[in-house]
């Protein structure tokens, strides 16, 4: 899983979880478990084909994820590891 921020407006950010379609990675699954079990649901989500190849992608306002972002970015680090 790799979680990017992009800012669309100076005071408006987005969070994008990219995920494998698949969801064969450990990290993935964590990350769509703690999703569920709090309940959260992506404003939008799709598909896109990237360097890695076709990936899932999970969009979210920065707001609405506030109190998560501690752990999704903890996620997001040990997948990278």
């Amino acid at each position: 899983m790799k979680m990017e921020t992009i800012t669309v407006a100076p005071k408006e950010q987005r969070v994008l979880l990219v995920l494998d379609p698949g969801l064969t990675s450990p990290a993935d699954g964590e990350v769509m478990e703690y999703l569920h079990a709090h309940g959260l649901e992506p404003k939008r989500q799709y598909r896109e084909v990237r360097e890695e190849g076709e990936r899932l992608v999970l969009y979210f306002g920065h707001c609405y994820l506030e109190g998560h972002l501690r752990a999704l970015k903890a996620m997001a680090k040990k997948a990278s590891v």
